[in-house]
């Protein structure tokens, strides 16, 4: 998908994105914006495509930019998937009730997990201030996170997301997609899996793109 067919599907589920609202258990959506599977060519049947569910939370900007950050996002942890036959790509996106803009604290969490129903697809939630209060290391403001149930109820079993705060750089996406498929950090400034990330070439390794790959793989097979 070209950049400018990318940024126009997107820009189109914004147009319609506003006369509805995302509700737990999957309802009232945004059609499905993945590009027709008879249309791929055969040198890409290798690749794996995990598809997102975007949940748009942000209030303290305009859509559009929110939109916008998240084009560009995908398209970084594209360049960074592609050399393991991965690629990730929009499948819904939608609108969440007001209050879910700010993310700080356990209950937060745990209250925005409804919204994450498994479904096939990787639920990432665009929020404006995401904090991690309460907890051993005391108060942090974090730009993303990776959380995934591990209690008893039945009611949150399987749910499992990524959260992408309005001050993220464009690596945080793919840095959280990392964990999500089995990436703990690194020490390296250049690697992408470094919280400390910096300069201007930021990578997975070859061992943690075998990781990634095999992670999205397992995935796909459970979807």
């Amino acid at each position: 998908m070209t950049r400018r067919r990318s940024f126009a599907l997107l820009a189109g589920a914004a147009t319609l994105l506003f006369a509805g609202e995302a509700m737990a258990g999957g309802a009232r959506k945004v059609p499905d914006l993945r590009q027709d599977p008879g249309g791929r060519s055969r040198s890409r049947a290798a690749t794996l495509l995990v598809p997102l569910t975007v949940h748009l939370a942000a209030t303290e900007e305009r859509p559009v930019a929110t939109i916008f950050r998240l084009q560009r996002a995908i398209e970084r942890a594209n360049q960074a998937l592609d050399a393991y036959g991965i690629r990730v790509e929009l499948r819904q996106l939608l609108r969440m009730p007001e209050g879910f803009g700010s993310i700080t604290r356990r209950r937060d969490r745990r209250r925005i997990a409804q919204y994450a129903e498994p479904n096939g697809s990787v639920h990432v939630f665009m929020v404006d201030t995401l904090e991690l209060r309460g907890g051993r290391r005391g108060d942090r403001s974090v730009r993303g996170l990776h959380w995934r149930y591990r209690g008893v109820l039945r009611r949150l079993r399987r749910h499992e997301y990524v959260i992408v705060s309005g001050d993220a750089p464009t690596t945080t996406l793919v840095h959280e997609l990392g964990h999500f498929f089995g990436l703990s950090h690194s020490d390296s400034e250049e690697n992408l899996m470094c919280s400390c990330r910096r300069g201007p070439r930021q990578i997975f390794t070859p061992k943690q793109g075998e990781t990634i790959r095999r992670g999205a793989r397992e995935f796909l097979r459970g979807a």
